[in-house]
């Protein structure tokens, strides 16, 4: 492949990336990620163009202006990735493009040689490269997912080019761009940033659709005021641990819980109270319980605790700390708030979901009729 025809495939390639990054902001024009990667994929391809254009015409204003613009687009790259991790932007991007501007102006009023702007244009996108990199890979959790391994990849396949252009042009085999290219000078400079640019532009919107599927998944099974599984969820949840209990012959037990007179906050002090007082006590149930417990809201003031392995005398430990903890939490840090808690425990006599979480809400029963605030096994 010769110069001419893998430089206008680069113009093509980064001209289809911008018409999909603004077709995915489009998609979603409220996230201020896609806003800048649609700007950095129309400054980038902007660029690429009148880079290449600048090389086959002498003109130093375009080399000069497509050079600047392809910075441009790169730090807004960057930002674009620091607003999807939800972190606050940064100025750095902007001072580079500053300080690149005017060293390459300089080179080109001092009409340095052709290699040492090559230089200073692959060492600043490393630089910019570099930062992408981190804040991807300081934003991602463990473990990682195929896209979240994808990004980061053609992020390293596109410092790879520059890295080896920087090579070439520190070894001095060619000018920025001789007559006749090698096939070396080519892969650089075309080829491995047509893969690179292809897959990063595939994997920021599949990023960002992947975060997209996790959070509708989770509002799925979780309930949004008090952050906890959901009922279809919890009992989901409980069915799958009381299947393994039962196979395995290991203990289980369940706890029903009920916020007592919670129909008093409503009253007394309106609905938004009632909802601080639910999501409040969700918290204070959700530290109370082990780590391997399974907190769900049933509905309204109701609550289900899955208690996996816990035999009857742990379930009644559990009950009294869940008990004893609300009861010394105050709403308004001045009225009290108390639960009630019925306690259910895997025997014999209990052979499926329903019928252990109909013991666990006659117990929770027997609390309320013994005076409420207390639990009941």
């Amino acid at each position: 492949m010769d110069s001419l025809t893998a430089g206008t495939a680069l113009i093509l390639v980064q001209c289809c990336v911008a018409l999909v990054m603004i077709g995915f902001h489009f998609a979603a024009p409220d996230e201020k990620c896609t806003r800048d990667w649609a700007l950095s994929a129309s400054c980038i391809a902007l660029g690429v163009f009148a880079a290449i254009v600048s090389h086959r015409t002498s003109h130093p204003f375009l080399l000069l202006a497509g050079g600047c613009v392809i910075m441009v687009g790169m730090a807004y790259q960057w930002q674009g990735i620091l607003a999807f991790y939800g972190r606050p932007p940064r100025q750095a991007g902007w001072i580079i493009c500053l300080l690149f501007t005017a060293l390459l102006a300089a080179m080109l009023l001092l009409e340095l040689p052709a290699r040492q702007r090559t230089l200073l244009f692959s060492g600043t996108l490393i630089l910019l490269l570099a930062l992408s990199l981190q804040a991807i890979w300081q934003g991602q959790g463990m473990p990682r997912t195929f896209v979240q391994v994808l990004v980061p990849a053609a992020i390293v396949l596109l410092l790879s080019s520059h890295l080896l252009k920087l090579a070439i042009a520190i070894m001095q085999f060619h000018d920025a761009v001789p007559a006749q290219r090698t096939p070396l000078d080519i892969t650089a400079a075309y080829l491995m940033p047509i893969v690179g640019t292809v897959l990063f532009s595939i994997g920021l919107p599949l990023l960002y659709f992947e975060r997209l599927v996790e959070t509708n998944r989770h509002l799925a099974t979780h309930d949004e005021l008090s952050k906890l599984l959901n009922r279809r969820a919890i009992c989901a949840a409980g069915e799958r641990e009381l299947e393994l209990a039962q196979r395995l012959h290991r203990p289980l037990s369940i706890a029903f819980i009920d916020i007592d007179l919670f129909k008093h906050f409503n009253d007394e002090f309106g609905h938004a109270a009632g909802d601080a007082v639910i999501a409040e006590v969700s918290a204070i149930l959700q530290r109370t319980c082990r780590t391997i417990d399974l907190v769900g809201r049933y509905g309204g003031e109701e609550f289900l605790i899955v208690l996996p392995g816990a035999d009857a005398g742990d379930a009644i430990d559990i009950g009294r700390r869940l008990v004893e903890t609300v009861r010394d939490y105050r709403y308004r840090g001045r009225h009290p708030v108390t639960i009630s808690t019925g306690l259910a425990t895997l025997a014999a006599d209990i052979s499926s979901w329903p019928q252990l979480l109909a013991r666990a809400d006659a117990m929770l029963y027997e609390a309320k009729r013994q005076g409420r605030n207390r639990y009941c096994a």
